[in-house]
């Protein structure tokens, strides 16, 4: 029994040009072949359908009963290998219909989403975007599978084989607390800092506290009081209590917008965060995953920016 494995599907470019042709030498130009090329190929088909297929003929070459039979198959056939070897995916935002489901935490949402969506609407207006925790990992399995198109973080570390990422944003760190904040003048010099209660952004609930500092001999550690995971939730606390918060400066500056929060630069120096995102090869090559990435890239520049 023959299968594909035994016959070259590209020796049927040559039968369907010397359809067309009836010319060995016409064929070999057209195809860019040598004719001895071409009669040696010949010779495979005829040995595989166990027929002449082409007969010589004072003129050229004339097709068989079986060759004639054969014709149609083999013409869309061609077509249908033409037309998938040139095909390439035409990309209209416009009118690009899908969901693209990112994995993130809610500090990515404030900061990105509002001017991502304006771009959306604008541009792929059927576009839809959705969110989903992804907690204190990259979400491999999720990624992989095809659940998630994107993840988008800032503690994502050595990525598993398969995987892409680019940096999207770097933020420094500030620290915000109520403006009405009894113990707080002007505003928070190192050693208060160490003085005051803290809240802290916790994704994995750990309260360990890195943060230290020396201090007239003494080493210093942050009162931790409070922890959450949530990077919007604590705008409510922070805006109604004592307690002061370290965290993104472009997370805090939303914060002020809309709570009676005053936000400074950090009394401790913490090295800056970068935030990264990451795909996998399934969606690497994607025109519209190419697309809606270099759009997020894009909309954080702009927010880094302003």
């Amino acid at each position: 029994m023959r299968t594909l494995n035994s016959f070259d599907l590209n020796l049927l470019f040559i039968v369907e040009s010397l359809y067309r042709t009836l010319n060995v030498s016409k064929t070999a130009s057209e195809l860019g072949m040598s004719q001895s090329a071409v009669s040696h190929a010949l010779a495979k088909v005829r040995d595989h359908f166990k027929d002449p297929m082409f007969v010589r003929i004072a003129k050229g070459v004339r097709p068989t009963d079986t060759a004639k039979e054969l014709r149609s198959i083999i013409e869309d056939f061609v077509i249908s290998a033409r037309e998938l070897s040139s095909h390439h995916k035409k990309l209209d935002p416009a009118t690009m219909p899908g969901r693209i489901r990112i994995a993130t935490t809610d500090y990515a949402e404030v900061v990105l989403m509002p001017s991502l969506l304006r771009r959306l609407k604008k541009e792929a207006p059927h576009l839809q975007i959705s969110i989903h925790p992804t907690g204190g990992a990259l979400p491999k399995m999720e990624l992989e599978n095809g659940i998630y198109d994107l993840a988008i973080a800032g503690f994502y570390e050595k990525l598993p084989e398969g995987f892409y990422q680019a940096k999207v944003l770097e933020d420094s760190f500030s620290t915000a607390y109520r403006k009405d904040h009894s113990a707080i003048h002007e505003e928070i010099k190192t050693k208060q800092y160490f003085e005051l209660d803290h809240a802290l952004i916790t994704l994995q609930g750990d309260f360990k506290d890195k943060i230290t500092k020396v201090i007239g001999g003494k080493k210093r550690i942050r009162n931790i009081v409070f922890g959450s995971y949530s990077f919007t939730g604590l705008a409510w606390t922070i805006a109604e209590s004592d307690l002061v918060l370290t965290a993104p400066t472009l997370l805090l500056d939303k914060y002020k917008k809309y709570f009676p929060i005053q936000v400074q630069k950090c009394p401790i120096s913490i090295p800056n965060i970068e935030i990264k995102m990451v795909w996998h090869g399934l969606t690497h090559r994607d025109p519209a995953k190419i697309w809606i990435r270099d759009l997020i890239k894009t909309e954080f520049a702009n927010v880094q920016s302003r």
